[in-house]
């Protein structure tokens, strides 16, 4: 392996673990809160997330991919990066002083009057995590993958830390009698627990800024305002990617409370731990993606034979994970509570939505190689108004199975015409039988497993074992056997 491959596979792995390990702390933070808060409190936690993330695409305009687009091409990276670093600071400080000045409008507008300064954290939030989005990006093209990593583990580990203090620690110090004078500051029946999951993430990303600020410099003389049109020109259709993309994936944690009535936050929290569940999938796809790709890359002179042989790989450990989750689902619902486990019958459909997006982001090889972003950003289109269309049309009449259901055909509808348009323009000779055969092994199993109930539970799980085993062991004789 030659230098640079090598450097490149440590990069990954060291990106690749702090995401991961990041993400997996994260996820790991639904057991905790539908512990420590109710139903109607995590509904709304689960809501806010969800509009988070929508609006950190937008504030962000895609000026990331436009910085490393554009700091390639220029003599001096540092003129595009600070420009563009002064470009967001500005539209971060005009997006908090809207917040500012009209968090109690949108409280109002849109939660009855209520968690009024938790939506003020939420603003602060987002101002600040767009901010520091570029200095990330620098560190990325400066190759500082381990100060990158431990800057994002060390906010997460803020995150987690101020969650537990706030929200285990204060209650039991009240309870006690402990530092009253102090804890008379905190305010903590009145504001709320919605508000000190809030204050927690805003602790966490002061932090982050603090500790990016040797990043975050400016110079006159690097300053040129004249780079900002043509890159936004640039990132804007990046922009309408990410957020069909956001779209498509939070539009179900936004549309929820409205959609469902007097109960909706409460619904939306049941929905929400159980998509967790799902995230599984997601986490899955993204390991799959650091550990694979490298390997993959070192033999690339195969080209087109590799991209259909990672395919195959994904597929069918992705449906490992599927039937995994669904026959051991026993085992998993150990972090949830009885009244979260109502809505185990979400996550068969979240984890295929979410196998299918990660099949749609391999499939989007083909207008990436061959400069067809435009069809990409029409693809992302479809699934985003796909899915908002089949919200509204079967929430109100399924309940939560029905923003499952509008996720699953909005991933699914785009895989499929990302598919057949990658044939036209960019033939990868992918084999589409042995992959429905491995969709169908995965139903039967699953299905035999759901209808199948011994009343010995050693039997019950020597039988599950026995059939995850045979699914696994069904790949490598396909592997050894298969023709197509």
């Amino acid at each position: 392996m030659s230098l640079s491959l090598k450097k490149l596979a440590g990069e990954t792995v060291i990106y690749g673990a702090s995401t991961m390990i990041g993400r997996l702390l994260n996820w790991l933070l639904m057991p905790f809160y539908i512990r420590t808060l109710s139903t109607y409190e995590y509904g709304v936690v689960v809501n806010f997330y969800g509009v988070i993330s929508v609006l950190l695409v937008i504030l962000t305009y895609g000026l990331e991919t436009g910085f490393f687009r554009f700091a390639g091409k220029a003599k001096s990276y540092k003129s595009v990066y600070e420009t563009l670093l002064c470009l967001l600071s500005f539209t971060s400080f005009i997006f908090l002083s809207f917040g500012i000045f009209f968090f109690r409008n949108v409280s109002v507008s849109f939660y009855g009057g209520q968690h009024q300064y938790a939506i003020l954290l939420v603003f602060f939030i987002l101002a600040i995590d767009s901010f520091v989005s570029l200095p990330f990006a620098k560190l990325r093209l400066e190759n500082k993958s381990l100060k990158f990593g431990i800057i994002k583990l060390i906010s997460i580990g803020a995150n987690i830390f101020f969650n537990l203090f706030f929200l285990v620690g204060v209650p039991y110090f009240i309870n006690k009698g402990l530092f009253q004078g102090f804890l008379s500051f905190i305010h903590f029946e009145e504001l709320g627990k919605v508000f000190f999951v809030f204050l927690s993430n805003g602790i966490s990303s002061l932090i982050t800024l603090f500790l990016l600020m040797s990043e975050i410099k400016w110079h006159r003389n690097y300053l040129d305002f004249r780079l900002i049109k043509p890159v936004l020109i640039y990132s804007l259709p990046i922009l309408f990617v990410g957020i069909c993309g956001m779209v498509t994936q939070n539009i179900d944690k936004i549309l929820l409370p409205s959609l469902l009535g007097s109960n909706g936050f409460e619904q939306l929290a049941i929905y929400g731990a159980n998509f967790k569940i799902g995230v599984l999938m997601s986490l899955f796809a993204q390991s799959f993606r650091f550990a694979f790709e490298p390997y993959f890359f070192k033999n690339r002179e195969h080209g087109k034979e590799q991209y259909a042989k990672i395919m195959d790989y994904f597929i069918f450990f992705g449906l490992t994970i599927f039937l995994g989750v669904n026959i051991f689902l026993d085992w998993i619902n150990i972090l949830l509570t009885d009244i979260y486990t109502e809505g185990n019958y979400i996550i068969p459909i979240i984890l295929l939505a979410l196998l299918f997006y990660g099949i749609y982001y391999n499939l989007s090889l083909w207008y990436k190689l061959t400069d067809k972003t435009w069809i990409g950003a029409l693809l992302g289109g479809v699934g985003a108004l796909i899915s908002v269309t089949l919200n509204f049309v079967l929430v109100p009449i399924y309940g939560i199975i029905g923003s499952a259901i509008a996720l699953f055909f909005g991933y699914f509808s785009i895989t499929l015409l990302s598919w057949l348009l990658g044939k036209k323009f960019y033939p990868v000779p992918y084999k589409p039988l042995r992959y429905l055969f491995y969709f169908v092994l995965a139903g039967i199993f699953f299905l035999l497993d759901h209808y199948t109930v011994f009343e010995i539970l050693f039997f019950q799980y020597l039988y599950k074992g026995t059939i995850f085993v045979v699914f696994i062991g069904s790949f490598f004789v396909i592997q050894k056997y298969g023709q197509n």
